[in-house]
């Protein structure tokens, strides 16, 4: 398809003045937009001016086409919509058959993130995530809202610091209340330094992570000491480790059912029960991971406390995380 460009504007874009003059033609292949796979294109013949006052040259222009583009309007549209319905970046490429670095220039060219946000909300959640090529990014969101605040690409203790500090002022650092991280280290670290005032939260799901390993960590150890293979504590412990991580209030005590492994008809407490009886060890692990998934899901420090507490066996790192971090 061919088509005469035409300019709205016969002034020169350089001098200002009505001296244009044509000056030829150029022949330009832009992109359509395509809905069933298949490529369209617009053939233009785009016309060329010379200023006879300062001699500048231009061409027309049209509002189908994007400046010093290949694509049209309609492609660049296309991609918005079908960003908009969550397809990924190669999905889009495909679809529209251009390149996936395309897609992602028209996406984000004009996207700038913000150096600071406007207020520092009160109570903020630090993480991070593997990013582009493997590395790791440092994200802090709002922990009501869950809005965006930082994204910076990069985790390092030195570069979280000086960021926070070089654009936000002290008192508005003193006024963040709390933030939640999990068990890294180096963000205690951070944070103590960034917000003076502020006072460290630890992600519950971690915590309820650290115990979970913590009883695999056990009863591996039981396992290693059973010479008996195919006996029933044995099979009880190494097929049907799940059943021990499962809340106490979801241990169903009535249903009798097949349970694979040990291979007999019974139900999932009497399946727990053959492993908490005979090692007090694990029980005694059990007891206190039970606890404190029920004092995290209840939110009573008072259970979680006396459970801490009341751990007899290697109580000293318990102990150490609830001084340390006093909230979940």
């Amino acid at each position: 398809m061919f088509a005469q460009g035409i300019t709205d504007d016969i002034g020169c874009p350089q001098c200002g003045l009505n001296s244009l003059v044509k000056n030829g033609k150029r022949k330009t292949n832009a992109r359509l937009a395509s809905f069933n796979g298949i490529e369209y294109h617009l053939v233009l013949n785009k016309q060329r001016y010379i200023c006879k006052n300062c001699g500048s040259t231009c061409g027309a222009h049209s509002d189908l086409l994007i400046k010093n583009h290949t694509m049209t309007k309609q492609v660049q549209n296309r991609i918005f919509d079908m960003a908009r319905e969550s397809l990924t970046l190669t999905s889009i490429a495909k679809i529209i058959g251009v390149s996936v670095n395309t897609v992602s220039r028209i996406l984000y060219d004009n996207i700038k993130l913000p150096n600071r946000c406007n207020v520092l909300p009160e109570n903020l959640c630090f993480d991070e995530f593997r990013s582009v090529n493997g590395i790791f990014t440092f994200i802090a969101i709002d922990a009501q809202t869950h809005h965006l605040i930082e994204l910076i690409h990069d985790r390092l203790s030195k570069t979280v610091t000086e960021h926070f500090i070089n654009n936000y002022s002290l008192s508005e650092r003193q006024a963040v209340k709390t933030v939640s991280i999990d068990l890294n280290a180096n963000y205690q670290m951070v944070v103590h330094r960034i917000f003076p005032n502020a006072q460290i939260i630890v992600d519950r799901f971690h915590i309820v992570q650290l115990c979970s390993r913590a009883l695999d960590q056990v009863r591996i150890s039981c396992l290693k000491k059973i010479s008996d293979k195919h006996s029933r504590l044995y099979k009880a412990l190494k097929s049907n480790w799940r059943l021990y991580h499962l809340p106490e209030a979801d241990v169903d005590d009535k249903k009798v059912k097949y349970i694979f492994g040990i291979n007999e008809y019974t139900t999932t407490q009497n399946v727990i029960d053959i492993a908490i009886d005979s090692l007090p060890i694990f029980k005694n692990t059990y007891d206190v991971y039970q606890g404190i998934q029920k004092a995290i899901h209840e939110h009573d420090i008072a259970l979680l406390e006396e459970t801490i507490y009341g751990y007899k066996k290697n109580n000293t790192l318990w102990i150490h995380l609830f001084q340390r971090y006093g909230r979940i």
